[in-house]
């Protein structure tokens, strides 16, 4: 996915043209001001909304690690199936971590409902989601925010993969209760630059000062990413590859669900998850599948498969290869 931009010639063209601009040591951060950020100012032009309320930091996992080790969380609810880092830095801040069952999204929803909370604690997952690419609605967010006291923050990194690209961000400039989390990585297939942001009502005392650049963000990174925000031709061209992605992921979940021995729940991110009842038959399909790149294999209490989607051609692959081993 990432050698989009070795592969595609449009995007190798325009990053050689802008390279020699790009990189430069004498960046002007304005450290004193760090709402003049001109990536800062780039992001809330391109989404329309107030500067005040977004917050740049070196990809989201540098958001994910400070939200989450934020001291005034008593304690943190996580989906069972999630991202690691989420787990990995409430471990680390001796957080009471409280895991949610969450095979599918009306599971994630019945299980929180168990669940006592207050104020005081914070609930992280994704949507779409890490674990099958699967997208709460609307509906589902308030839901969850009636049944759930605390703050909740909802990581949607693959957010333009799906229908509705606009996600939950109506929703969130509304209600103090929503921390959004997207990242530049997914979105323009561009992980190596570090680039996330976050996107909360929520007032957070000395958070703009955690995160501020250039203690995060590299001036290459910034400077990138303000002319890429700011090109309309450009972002018309991701929102073709996005739709591509789109077409390949529907093409693979339609006819590998014809098999009927794996079981694909829908997904509206850059990959597939198949879930399998057994290890036998997850690495028997794992097997067949490793000498190819985007296929990682997980057994975090259900055995399961992620397929990052590519290519037409790499779809019909992988779907000849797994209905020959599962025939």
């Amino acid at each position: 996915m990432a050698s989009i931009w070795q592969n595609n010639p449009k995007l190798k063209k325009w990053e050689k043209k802008n390279f020699r601009g790009n990189v430069n040591g004498d960046f002007n951060y304005n450290l004193a001001s760090p709402l003049e950020d001109p990536l800062l100012n780039a992001i809330a032009d391109y989404l329309g909304i107030n500067k005040k309320l977004i917050y740049v930091g070196a990809g989201s996992s540098q958001l994910i690690s400070v939200i989450t080790s934020l001291p005034q969380w008593d304690k943190v609810f996580l989906p069972e199936i999630e991202f690691s880092l989420y787990k990995k830095t409430a471990h680390v801040y001796n957080k009471k971590i409280i895991y949610i069952k969450n095979k599918t999204l009306e599971d994630f929803i019945t299980n929180l409902k168990k669940e006592k909370s207050n104020e005081t604690d914070l609930l992280c997952f994704s949507s779409p989601r890490w674990f099958d690419g699967g997208m709460f609605n609307k509906k589902q967010i308030i839901e969850i925010l009636n049944i759930f006291k605390g703050t909740i923050v909802v990581d949607e990194a693959y957010i333009d993969y799906s229908y509705d690209s606009r996600g939950l961000l109506d929703l969130c400039l509304k209600n103090e209760r929503i921390i959004l989390l997207r990242s530049f990585s997914k979105k323009f297939l561009a992980s190596g630059f570090r680039v996330g942001y976050m996107i909360t009502k929520k007032e957070i005392n000395g958070f703009r000062d955690t995160i501020i650049p250039p203690h995060s963000i590299s001036s290459y990174s910034e400077n990138f990413f303000v002319k890429l925000l700011s090109d309309t031709n450009l972002l018309k061209s991701f929102k073709e590859t996005q739709e591509y992605i789109r077409a390949n992921r529907d093409l693979m979940i339609k006819e590998l669900n014809k098999l009927g021995n794996i079981e694909i729940l829908p997904s509206e991110a850059n990959f597939i998850t198949l879930i399998f009842k057994n290890n036998i038959d997850m690495n028997k399909v794992y097997n067949c599948l490793s000498d190819l790149s985007g296929i990682q294999k997980f057994n975090d209490g259900i055995p399961f498969i992620k397929i990052w989607i590519n290519n037409e051609k790499f779809s019909l692959l992988v779907i000849n290869r797994i209905q020959e081993v599962l025939k």
